[in-house]
């Protein structure tokens, strides 16, 4: 990570979260212009962000470019893929089938999975389970992680002029591996297990991951700017820079066909959006209280770091004071974060990717907003 810009201290942070009065004051004006002057220090072509305040309100702010070759200007509305982001949606679906009784957390992965053909194969197939799964303790390697998958996008890239893959095909990618630990026993982030687990939800559903996501999640939400990343050109996107190029071709395809991030993340998205989806969470509108402290609570914790870790697709810091997810796409990084004591969520996008610290950048928005007078009522 860049440290362009240095968190502020933890105890500032901390003690703004809890005892600042709940009405913060901020408005667009205000957040862009602290948006530009990180955009233009961090070098990015286009950076936005929202803001959702303890009482709902939503504040957004967009700076920069959508697309720098032709100038156009960067709204809140255009979508980015979010990367992993969506790993958090994913999850929270799990959770409403296990609340539905449909499954549980303790089942074996076997049990919905066995029949398939690659899934013997799997590195600790008989012992993993849907709770290993969710928080990556499966001791599943990552495909991006084999020289192997390297190569062969590479070659399709060439062959191609953009890699395309199948679920499974990238879940070859780890078959056959040595487990990195037993399932349980320790943490290593992991695309390829929540294809595995991509694959359990339609199994136990039998519905497709997105029409799914769409009824019980998107629609009931009303997260009408969320879309799948289901096509291989995605259309309303931002143009994504990678090492100052632009991630796409003429034609609007990618190197990497956004259609095989699936479960991995897989979704067209705004900061908006985020932190909308995340107050549905909190605010118990998406899964129960149980269920949103299961999600927390749950994962491999390491005694060595033990005030953060990975629950159920949601990354936990501070000993539960402030929890969420990251995302990268070539050409795109995303970060939410929600600050459990003051009830402030922050989402930040750019259209650019490599070393940038959205999650500083996300505590300077934080402090900022705390820092502030509340606002006078009446």
């Amino acid at each position: 990570m860049d440290n362009q810009y240095p968190r502020p201290p933890l105890w500032l942070l901390i003690t703004l979260l809890m005892f600042c009065p709940s009405a913060f004051c901020i408005d667009e004006n205000g957040l862009k212009s602290l948006l530009e002057t990180s955009r233009i220090e961090m070098k990015m072509p286009g950076l936005r962000a929202a803001v959702r305040l303890s009482d709902g309100r939503i504040v957004c702010a967009a700076t920069g470019f959508a697309d720098k070759e032709s100038n156009a200007p960067l709204d809140n509305d255009i979508g980015m893929p979010g990367g992993s982001t969506g790993k958090t949606f994913v999850a929270a679906l799990t959770m409403l089938l296990i609340e539905d009784g449909r499954l549980s957390l303790d089942d074996m992965a076997s049990k919905w999975l066995g029949h398939s053909s690659w899934f013997s194969r799997l590195p600790n197939a008989r012992e993993i389970r849907v709770r290993h799964l969710l928080s990556h303790s499966a001791g599943i390697l990552d495909y991006i992680d084999t020289a192997k998958f390297q190569f062969s996008m590479i070659g399709r890239v060439i062959r191609d002029g953009s890699a395309y893959y199948e679920p499974e095909e990238l879940i070859e990618f780890v078959l056959d591996k040595k487990p990195l630990f037993s399932p349980g026993e320790g943490y290593h982030y992991t695309d390829a297990g929540y294809l595995v687990l991509g694959r359990l939800i339609e199994a136990v559903s039998g519905k497709n991951y997105y029409s799914l996501l769409s009824e019980r999640i998107l629609v009931p939400q009303q997260l009408d700017e969320v879309h799948p990343a289901d096509k291989s050109v995605l259309t309303n996107i931002a143009t994504g820079y990678m090492g100052g190029g632009r991630n796409l071709k003429k034609d609007g395809r990618m190197k990497f066909d956004p259609r095989s991030e699936w479960t991995g993340g897989g979704l067209v998205t705004n900061p908006t959006m985020l932190v909308k989806f995340y107050g549905a969470l909190v605010d118990e509108l998406i899964v129960t209280p149980e269920g949103l402290s299961s999600m927390l609570e749950s994962g491999w914790q390491n005694p060595e770091s033990p005030g953060t870790h990975y629950g159920f697709g949601l990354f936990v810091y501070d000993y539960g004071a402030s929890f969420g997810h990251g995302g990268l796409w070539p050409g795109y990084r995303t970060h939410v974060t929600h600050f459990v004591p003051s009830g402030l969520t922050v989402a930040v996008q750019t259209n650019r990717d490599g070393r940038l610290d959205l999650e500083a950048l996300i505590t300077r928005i934080a402090t900022l907003i705390l820092s502030m007078p509340p606002e006078l009522e009446g």
